[in-house]
């Protein structure tokens, strides 16, 4: 039989009588003259409801005279009509008359038995008869809830206590989980409308709770019981996480937190929340440490945003209960990461007084690492402040070092500069963005000025050589004058008969260069050499370091001055490319107005073909965004990378993997940003540039006169400062460049193959990002240097391997080995059992799994890196650093994200994201229960 459903109004009619009018229209739809024993007045007394297309009369009758009267007009033929008659009266039937009785349905008035009503609702087979005995209000309140969870709950044939209670918390706090879990219910409290759940709930449910969750949460069910109880429904992570801090086994550590401070503060908070009720501090210890898991769960799933109220309230908590000494102990709490931040500031202080002493910097770094704990400082908002910090730290370690050498030779200084320089100026750079934090931001200015000290002794030493650099002096092989880099870096590779991309970044320094390595290896690039282990590379400036002079004579491949049109015609007709070259295709080069599309910011249609052509074997693009940002003077902080402030570099870039070109990165000139520079007054303006004159009175103890044939003034002679804080234009722009200082002079230089790229570069060498030791620390630094590898760069497609041996790092596998993928998924008697079965033992023993793997191919995957990487993000609570995973699992970085895409293929079953990569915050994240839903767990 359908049901039919009684159009309801809830304000009027109660739940009893709506759900025993249902069960007897159910039994019997012709049911009439039906009575019902009722003690409450109907208000209104007389009212109609539709029962689907059948009409529903319910009166209440006072008496017997009032329902006999009722009778009478319902069987009066003049007033007869469709309706059903349903009376209410507190009369039973020793009270009604026979004539009465003989009338109504059934001839008696019927009792409204809450559970008779729900076995019928619910259609169960029987009640357990310990809730039929004792347990009146839980059927009325089921009953006046039916509708809520009718159609969710699954009672089978007997109604149990728990599946009562699930239909209960269903209806009236919106729980949807089977059971009551510590975890669920912490959750469940961020709704918005907890506390107004609990205090709507009927006091009967209310006082009985305890029923629910103590049976599932022994330990744990009174203190939420009471909470509950006591309005706290919307408190109870805020609640669990003051707790994390005043059970804590740190908190006897914290100096500021006396024992009578502590118990005190515990004592009052037990009176204000727990209602005096004693509880084992073990128990509120537990409570506190899953209210921690849960708040660090929702910050790495779902942001801070999530939790930010919580952790708001939990400090007020704290504050109320005098614990605020102690907050630093929180991994979560924003005043938490405010006093481990004020700790960094104060050792990093104190460091810096001490000139970078060894135990003053290691007290640094263990604040760094505290600082690290926290979970805060992987949300969004708070990378550029960790970025300073650890930019920081990196500076005050270079600083121990002691002063670097300022009486080297040329070759050294450059050297110097290039592999250790450029790294301190990127990180002065972010320093120099500003700080939110106030104790911060002063350490940063002395540590500022005391980096700038160093680096003008540099600059004052490197302002020897200037001369001879003005003069073109021998330079080693691998210090390339700009004017030669056709020859010496493009050329080779054309005789390899490489196609080739000549990129210029216009401006680029080699401390954004060191910046954009960071990316350029992300987004899949490779840097490759002729030599397995090279020196430090790099192009020298023409003087003054200016576009028209220096750019002109790197694209011309000869010294001289000339504007975009010139440098196009000389770039195209340079006798020592077209003899390597086809005559039909030369040399092109594509300025600005040649690559961005017009009306927007992307790569031209007809430059992309050419990129990712074969026809030109040789291209040349100039960027000119840096260099623009430079002549900026707004107040930004830009931060150098392929996805947002060059994305016209990553679109070239990927026309170039297109068409398999090794690529050259290069500038023209480097630049000082304009950090306290001065304006110097000279006599003659009109030939002046932003930091070079050619006129004027003779140099001051910050400049160097330079003169000779690599000084490209009419006069072959000019006058440029060393030192970074001096600038020939009145107006203030970002950046300058034309002067002498190393910031300037040196180009960097770099040459990348694609990692995808199948014909790779034979007899060339992959060069690992090498980074100074105080860039990473000790152990980090230790990593970075033994990941250097000799093995040559071979075509990926290439099966056969060297009959040549050659040693390799274990710590850094070979990038460009051939990997054996495997073609099943292998037995999990292969792996080394563990003590206790887990969720990862049982996602190997699937069915699911094998056919996931079987249906994914060839891919480059072992089960036993699946399974160590599902560890690791198991340890992590579900997610993980991109590099953590790499050192994890020694997986170099440059094939991280391939790997990944690979273990996706596996485990995201029919598109579901069970295996996510943040590329923002580059975090690996787990869903776990996705994974055992999808895999059947």
């Amino acid at each position: 039989m359908s049901t039919t459903r009684l159009t309801r109004h809830t304000d009027t009619l109660p739940g009893a009588v709506y759900n025993q009018l249902q069960a007897i229209l159910q039994r019997d739809p012709g049911a009439d003259r039906v009575a019902l024993l009722w003690r409450d007045p109907l208000q209104p007394e007389v009212q109609t409801r539709l029962f689907g297309s059948q009409a529903v009369k319910l009166v209440w009758c006072a008496s017997e005279l009032a329902m006999r009267e009722a009778l009478v007009i319902h069987e009066d033929p003049v007033q007869k009509s469709n309706e059903k008659l349903v009376i209410l009266a507190n009369l039973d039937q020793s009270q009604l008359g026979k004539d009465v009785l003989a009338r109504l349905w059934k001839n008696e008035p019927q009792r409204i038995s809450p559970w008779r009503t729900l076995e019928q609702l619910a259609r169960v087979q029987s009640i357990d008869p310990r809730l039929t005995r004792h347990h009146r209000w839980m059927a009325e309140a089921l009953l006046e809830s039916f509708n809520r969870f009718q159609g969710h709950i699954v009672f089978g044939e007997v109604l149990d206590r728990e599946t009562a209670w699930q239909a209960l918390a269903w209806a009236y706090l919106d729980y949807k989980e089977v059971k009551p879990e510590l975890s669920t219910l912490l959750l469940w409290s961020l709704k918005d409308n907890a506390e107004r759940l609990i205090e709507t709930m009927p006091e009967s449910v209310r006082d009985h709770l305890d029923e629910w969750l103590t049976p599932e949460l022994p330990h744990m069910g009174e203190v939420l019981e009471t909470l509950l109880r006591l309005g706290h429904a919307h408190d109870l992570l805020a609640v669990g996480l003051a707790c994390s801090i005043m059970y804590s086994s740190e908190l006897e550590d914290v100096g500021d937190m006396s024992l009578q401070m502590i118990y005190s503060g515990r004592g009052r908070f037990i009176e204000r929340y727990l209602d005096g009720k004693k509880f084992s501090p073990d128990v509120l210890k537990t409570f506190g440490s899953e209210a921690l898991d849960t708040a660090q769960s929702l910050l790495h799933q779902q942001g801070h945003k999530k939790v930010r109220a919580s952790l708001s309230q939990a400090e007020q908590i704290l504050a109320s209960l005098d614990f605020m000494p102690a907050l630093c102990i929180s991994p979560v709490l924003p005043g938490a990461l405010t006093q481990r931040l004020n700790i960094f500031a104060v050792t990093l202080e104190k460091a810096l007084e001490k000139g970078g002493d060894t135990q003053q910097v290691a007290q640094v770094e263990q604040s760094w690492q505290h600082l690290q704990a926290h979970t805060l400082v992987h949300e969004t908002q708070w990378h550029d402040q960790m970025r300073r910090a650890e930019m920081a730290l990196r500076l005050l370690r270079w600083l121990g070092q002691g002063s670097p050498s300022v009486n080297g030779t040329v070759s050294q200084m450059l050297n110097e500069y290039i592999s250790d320089g450029s790294f301190v100026d990127w990180a002065r750079t972010q320093l120099w963005s500003g700080e939110d934090h106030e104790a911060l931001a002063r350490v940063y200015s002395a540590l500022s000025g005391a980096v700038n000290q160093r680096r003008e002794q540099q600059n004052r030493g490197f302002a020897r050589h200037l001369p001879a650099i003005g003069r073109g002096d021998a330079l080693p092989h691998d210090l390339v004058p700009v004017e030669h880099a056709l020859e010496v870096v493009v050329s080779p590779l054309l005789d390899e008969k490489k196609p080739t991309l000549l990129l210029v970044l216009d401006g680029m320094s080699e401390a954004v260069y060191r910046e954009l390595q960071e990316d350029l290896t992300a987004y899949g690039w490779i840097e490759v050499s002729e030599k397995a282990d090279p020196p430090p590379r790099c192009l020298v400036s023409a003087l003054p370091s200016a576009t028209e002079y220096s750019r002109c004579s790197l694209l011309s491949g000869a010294l001289g001055r000339g504007n975009a049109a010139q440098e196009k015609q000389a770039f195209a007709g340079n006798s020592k490319l077209r003899q390597r070259l086809s005559t039909r295709f030369p040399p092109v080069l594509l300025h600005k107005q040649d690559i961005q599309q017009p009306g927007s910011g992307g790569l031209a249609l007809e430059a992309r073909a050419r990129i990712a052509g074969t026809e030109h074997k040789l291209v040349g693009v100039v960027i000119n965004a840096i260099d623009d940002q430079l002549s900026s003077s707004s107040q930004v902080v830009v931060h150098w990378n392929l996805r947002s402030t060059l994305p016209m570099l990553r679109q070239v870039l990927e026309a170039a993997r297109e068409g398999g070109r090794a690529v050259v990165i290069t500038s023209d000139h480097g630049h000082v940003l304009d950090h306290g520079t001065q304006f110097s007054q000279t006599q003659f303006e009109t030939l002046n540039g932003e930091r070079y004159r050619v006129e004027g009175a003779v140099p001051s103890e910050k400049e160097v006169e330079v003169s000779g044939p690599r000084v490209l003034t009419t006069s072959n002679r000019a006058v440029v400062p060393w030192s970074e804080k001096l600038r020939y234009t009145k107006g203030r722009n970002r950046g300058y460049h034309g002067g002498g200082s190393l910031q300037e002079v040196v180009i960097p230089l770099g040459i990348y193959i694609s990692a995808s790229d199948p014909a790779g570069m034979p007899g060339w060498s992959e060069l690992p990002r090498r980074l100074p030791t105080w860039w990473q620390g000790e152990e980090e630094g230790r990593s970075v240097s033994e990941a250097v590898t000799d093995s040559p760069i071979k075509p990926a497609k290439a099966s056969r391997r060297s009959s040549k041996s050659t040693e390799s790092d274990p710590s850094m596998p070979d990038l460009f080995a051939e990997t054996q993928p495997a073609e099943t998924a292998p037995d999990v008697e292969d792996i080394e059992a563990v003590q206790a079965r887990t969720w990862i033992d049982d996602l190997f023993a699937s069915s699911v799994f094998e056919q996931t793997f079987q249906r994914a191919g060839r891919v480059p995957v072992t089960n036993v890196q699946i399974r160590r990487l599902l560890e690791l993000l198991e340890q992590g609570k579900g997610s993980a650093m991109e590099t953590q995973v790499a050192k994890h699992l020694a997986i170099p970085s440059i094939r991280l994200r391939g790997f990944l895409s690979a273990v996706q293929k596996i485990l995201n079953v029919d598109g579901y994201p069970v295996l996510k990569t943040d590329r923002e915050s580059r975090t690996v994240v787990l869903d776990k229960e996705s994974l055992k839903l999808q895999f059947e767990l």
